[in-house]
């Protein structure tokens, strides 16, 4: 009897103790952006992607190109360079982390057809690194934002999306907005998928920063 009673008494103290606290993880995000560079030359492939490596205090270290489909990537490059970073944190502290950032810039329009995303497009997926246990936000699919076919208009629209652990979009911050054009990169981010941020293989809600990029009307 005296077995059991002191068996119970340590099994009550087991489940008394507090469980360790979970560990926590804050991704990276864009705490400010400014108007990309608008090229003036025709692309049919305009999606650019890039993977940001970042200091503990938000600081660019180095960037590497997912998807380059070519010419724009320089000046994609350098208008990250112009972007303030808040860095990731775990547990409280201030840590190294990763952010996916894509350019996409829509080739103008032809008459009355609009721009549509290359056949057999492949997802852009950031791979598993050393540098971290998180990997940030891919891209399954994209499409282009409509653009009026009568405007002489160019400029930017850049906003931070919020993916869930779902991969689904829960909210669209204008870092960068363009009167008459926000309602274009809204409708297009419907059509949008992504693969979800994970930390420590499981899914988590984190950001990834778009910059839509609208040429100047062809003029040819």
């Amino acid at each position: 009897m005296k077995r059991g009673l002191v068996f119970g008494f340590f099994l009550l103290i087991g489940l008394s103790r507090p469980a360790p606290a979970q560990q926590t993880y804050k991704p990276p995000e864009v705490a400010s952006a400014s108007d990309v560079y608008v090229p003036y030359q025709v692309l049919v492939d305009g999606l650019f992607v890039l993977d940001v490596f970042l200091d503990a205090d938000g600081t660019i270290q180095k960037i590497y190109a997912l998807r380059d489909p070519g010419a724009m990537i320089g000046a994609a490059d350098t208008s990250v360079h112009t972007w303030k970073f808040r860095p990731a944190s775990q547990d409280g502290k201030l840590a190294h982390s990763r952010m996916t950032v894509s350019f996409l810039y829509r080739p103008p329009n032809y008459s009355n057809v609009g721009a549509v995303p290359p056949k057999g497009f492949s997802p852009v997926l950031p791979p598993d690194s050393a540098h971290g246990k998180y990997v940030p936000v891919g891209v399954l699919s994209f499409a282009y934002p409509e653009y009026p076919v009568n405007s002489v208009v160019s400029g930017s629209v850049v906003v931070q999306v919020t993916v869930d652990g779902a991969g689904d979009v829960k909210d669209v911050e204008f870092l960068h907005g363009m009167q008459n054009f926000n309602n274009f990169v809204s409708d297009a981010l419907k059509h949008w998928r992504f693969q979800a941020a994970t930390f420590n293989g499981k899914p988590i809600t984190s950001k990834t920063v778009i910059a839509f990029a609208f040429q100047p009307p062809h003029s040819g």
